[in-house]
């Protein structure tokens, strides 16, 4: 039987125009670089849309930034203000917003590409969900400790608390901490056990101490674990 010269051991044949659909694909996320033409008019426009779609806030500042620039440039370029300071300064902000936006946009353009098909992803929009989740519960935690402790941040062991995505070391069970990552049960006893003794711990690094755990073990627990104290 005669292979394919094109298609390797172990690799799929190659599709006729792949290539081309992945690179028409990558331009077609790209068409928002063209609110960076008209004069720099619409610069704010290609930021906003991308801040937007990306769910980026540093986008979005600048988006509000390059507004503000053809506000103030349009203002300036005004017969109310026909100085030759204004009129210099219109000129270096609407260069400022065509020339310095389009270059900007084009600078981050892959990596707007990137970040808009990301969130597009379930898996990965399920993904920062979690994160984010996680984020509030230790802020709740921070700056409302009583809040946190009513809601039940960090508690999964409590029917119908909101744990936020987040496992309180200090005052979850052992069968609660499993869920913490690389935490068995015998783990998870060891560390009920150090922690009455300890009086608690005070940080992931605190645990990895007392437990001579790998960095690679508290790295991992640092991202669900919290440490409130009574």
């Amino acid at each position: 039987m005669t292979q394919n010269p094109d298609v390797s051991p172990g690799r799929s044949p190659a599709v006729p125009g792949a290539h081309a659909a992945r690179g028409g694909s990558r331009f077609g996320g790209k068409a928002w670089l063209l609110l960076c033409l008209p004069v720099g008019l619409t610069t704010w426009a290609a930021f906003l849309y991308i801040g937007i779609r990306a769910r980026r806030r540093q986008w979005l500042a600048w988006a509000g930034m390059y507004l503000a620039a053809v506000a103030v440039w349009l203002v300036l370029d005004s017969p109310d203000h026909p100085g030759s300071a204004a009129q210099g300064i219109a000129a270096a902000l609407a260069l400022g917003a065509w020339i310095g936006g389009g270059v900007h946009a084009l600078v981050i353009s892959n990596d707007a590409v990137r970040r808009i098909q990301g969130s597009e992803d379930p898996a990965v929009e399920a993904a920062e969900t979690r994160i984010e989740r996680r984020a509030e519960g230790r802020h709740l935690l921070s700056s409302k400790p009583a809040l946190a402790r009513e809601v039940g941040v960090g508690r999964p062991d409590i029917p119908g608390a909101d744990d936020y995505g987040l496992v309180d070391v200090n005052h979850c069970p052992a069968v609660a901490l499993t869920r913490l990552p690389g935490i068995g049960n015998d783990l998870a006893a060891r560390i009920v056990r150090e922690r009455e003794q300890a009086g608690g711990f005070s940080s992931a690094e605190d645990l990895g101490v007392l437990l001579d755990l790998p960095p690679a073990a508290v790295d991992e627990i640092r991202d669900t674990a919290v440490f409130p104290k009574d």
